[in-house]
């Protein structure tokens, strides 16, 4: 799965999030502003997992704000795929300017540029970005049961989860000092 930060860091938080959904844009800059104040003591591991229902079996109906949410998600997953070393500079090009979506075809554009043109097709194709989203959706799915609630975000520091997004960068950071004892 991709990860941003250092992936040697002796702390790991993970982020199970939709890249259509605003919320989970909000949480991942704070992510982005923790991982720098922090510099190497916790790297975040990125759980892509699509309010879509293209790739969601929990999803009957896709929301009006979650079109593509699939395409977004098998996207990150392919540049990751062929070129794990590209993945963080094409995430920050994906959230920056956060207040709105990327069309899917500048998305895949861009991919492609990072990538390769067939590289990315291949790794759009293969079973394992599809066998990756299968995975994502379990994750949030037995989050969801275990702490009762659906909502998105979901960020999961230590052995707990924090459902839907913190208010400020300043909240999260105070959840990542007490959990992980941060400094």
């Amino acid at each position: 799965l991709p990860t941003l930060g250092d992936l040697d860091a002796p702390h790991r938080i993970a982020c199970i999030f939709d890249y259509t959904c605003h919320h989970c844009r909000n949480l991942h800059g704070f992510i982005r502003q923790l991982l720098v104040k922090y510099n190497g003591q916790f790297s975040s591991l990125m759980i892509p997992m699509p309010l879509d229902a293209k790739c969601n079996r929990l999803m009957k109906k896709t929301p009006k704000d979650h079109q593509n949410a699939c395409e977004y998600a098998k996207l990150c997953l392919a540049v990751h795929h062929v070129a794990p070393e590209k993945y963080d500079a094409f995430d920050s090009w994906l959230f920056s300017n956060h207040r709105s979506v990327k069309t899917v075809g500048t998305v895949m554009k861009h991919a492609q540029q990072l990538v390769g043109a067939q590289k990315l097709k291949e790794a759009l194709q293969s079973t394992r970005v599809k066998k990756q989203l299968e995975s994502n959706v379990t994750a949030y799915e037995t989050t969801s049961k275990t702490g009762r609630k659906s909502s998105m975000p979901q960020t999961i520091i230590g052995s707990q989860v924090v459902f839907g997004p913190p208010p400020n960068v300043e909240a999260l950071d105070k959840i990542l000092r007490q959990i992980l004892k941060l400094k």
